[in-house]
């Protein structure tokens, strides 16, 4: 299956405007733990959400993420400065689709 943008990939690759702030720096860190869509953002999310706050291609990473996800649900981590709760609420509102239900949920 594949996921929302690889952050390893958008490491290694230069932007449009220059480095971005994520270059070099360690991608798991992109990866957290997501917390509830209502609440906070988590530790380890504002940790990556720092990387990302003075990045000079945060917009053309987010535009770059919300392109090649076919579907909120592929939508995970951190990305132009946005925490995947916030992405997917973004692509929801940009394409007018939900992320579809899984397999058996809602059976009886």
């Amino acid at each position: 299956m594949k996921l929302s943008l690889n952050a390893r990939q958008l490491a290694r690759e230069a932007g449009p405007v220059g480095d971005m702030a994520c270059r070099g720096v360690d991608p798991d860190l992109f990866f957290p733990e997501a917390s509830p869509v209502s609440g906070p953002p988590s530790v380890e999310e504002r940790e990556a959400l720092k990387v990302c706050a003075g990045c000079p291609v945060r917009d053309w990473c987010l535009a770059r993420e919300m392109a090649e996800c076919t579907t909120p649900a592929r939508i995970i981590g951190v990305r132009g400065g946005l925490r995947q709760a916030d992405r997917r609420a973004l692509y929801v509102q940009t394409h007018g689709r939900r992320a579809p239900y899984r397999a058996g949920a809602g059976d009886e």
